[in-house]
């Protein structure tokens, strides 16, 4: 796992038992990636065998302490899983969405999930130049997710407002759409 990490999100790089040491509030932590190709943002279909069954997202799960040396580490690992692709650099931190999840069993987890903006290598070409999201070689995982497109800003704004094409998971964990347009917004600060 070779990637960078923009200077002011270096706090994230710290071992991942400290990371969660420092947080005891929260049992479990989630993550998750806004890619961009383009104007265009990755989002996968939820598998209608999954939870939240056909809801859109960005990659993303859970961050799991015996496998990711640091928070940023489940980021890559989650993204190569869910969709193929390789993130080279981790940009910005897009939202803290916390929740907590009632268990079937009885008893609750209070989860913090950290969605961050990110570069995947396979959006470029060997020369560095962008290409379009017909041309990024998205390879799902079957048992998660069943479909992908790459939306443009006016598409998820569209579902939020007029339940448009998009149906995001429930606010109750998370505002997904919200925070799919605020990686919008990143996405054109970081390229000014």
């Amino acid at each position: 796992m070779s990637y960078s990490v923009a200077p002011h999100l270096k706090y994230f790089a710290v071992r991942f038992a400290d990371f969660a040491d420092a947080r005891p509030e929260f049992d479990a932590f989630g993550v998750g990636a806004y890619i961009f190709s383009g104007d265009r943002v990755l989002l996968l279909q939820r598998a209608l065998t999954d939870s939240m069954p056909g809801c859109w997202e960005g990659p993303g799960g859970a961050s799991e302490p015996q496998d990711d040396g640091t928070l940023l580490d489940g980021v890559v690992r989650e993204v190569l899983e869910e969709s193929g692709l390789h993130v080279t650099r981790i940009l910005e931190l897009v939202a803290v969405d916390c929740w907590e999840h009632h268990r079937r069993s009885g008893g609750k987890m209070r989860i913090a999930k950290y969605s961050f903006f990110v570069e995947v290598r396979e959006t470029r070409n060997s020369l560095g130049e962008q290409l379009s999201p017909l041309e990024v070689p998205v390879q799902l995982a079957d048992t998660e997710h069943h479909a992908f497109e790459w939306a443009t800003e006016e598409d998820v704004r569209h579902s939020v407002e007029s339940q448009g094409r998009y149906k995001f998971p429930l606010p109750s964990i998370g505002h997904q759409a919200q925070n799919i347009l605020r990686a919008f917004e990143l996405r054109r600060q970081n390229s000014d």
